[in-house]
C-alpha cells in the first residue's frame, strides 16, 4: 500500500512494508507544478500494465508492484485491491502515471487536491 502525504511544495509518495522493499525504497516526491490529474478509476488499476520496465511484477488479481511501460508510457504500480487504487497523472516526470492503492481512496484524493489549491 502507499502513503501519499501532502508538503506545501509536493505530493510524496511512500510505499509500506514489503512493497517498500520489492517495489521501491526511496519515497517518490513530485512537485505540485507536475501533478496534472488525481482520481480514483478501478478500470485503470484492473487494466493491463503493460511491459515490465526495471523491477516489476504482475500477478492478475493479486498484485501489480513496479515499473511498467505501456503505449509509451512509463508509470509505476502500487495495488492488491482495484477497490482502493487511486490514479494520479503526472508531467515532466520519470513516470507518466502513478497507480497507487491506498488505504481510503476518498480521503486521499480529498487532501490531495486540498493541498494543490
Amino acid at each position: 500500500m502507499a502513503l501519499a502525504e501532502t508538503t506545501p511544495a509536493a505530493l510524496v509518495i511512500r510505499l509500506e512494508g514489503l512493497r517498500r522493499t520489492f517495489g521501491r525504497r526511496r519515497p517518490l516526491t513530485i512537485p505540485w507544478a507536475n501533478v496534472q490529474q488525481v482520481y480514483a478509476d478501478e478500470r485503470v488499476a484492473r487494466a493491463y500494465p503493460g511491459a515490465r520496465w526495471g523491477v516489476a511484477t504482475h500477478f492478475p488479481g493479486v498484485i501489480t508492484l513496479g515499473s511498467f511501460r505501456r503505449a509509451g508510457r512509463r508509470t509505476f504500480w502500487d495495488v492488491r485491491d482495484p477497490a482502493r487504487a487511486i490514479v494520479v497523472e503526472l508531467s515532466g516526470e520519470k513516470y507518466d502515471r502513478l497507480v497507487l492503492e491506498v488505504a481510503d481512496p476518498a480521503r486521499t484524493l480529498a487532501a490531495i487536491e486540498g493541498a494543490r489549491r
